[in-house]
């Protein structure tokens, strides 16, 4: 399954193969 979080190709790619990116990415968009 792809995401389209961000709508860069790569940045989408490395948060679909990165789980800790992903979170990360939602913490930070958070505050």
């Amino acid at each position: 399954m792809t995401l389209h979080l961000v709508g860069d190709a790569e940045a989408d790619r490395l948060l679909d193969s990165d789980p800790f990116a992903l979170l990360t990415g939602m913490l930070l968009k958070k505050r």
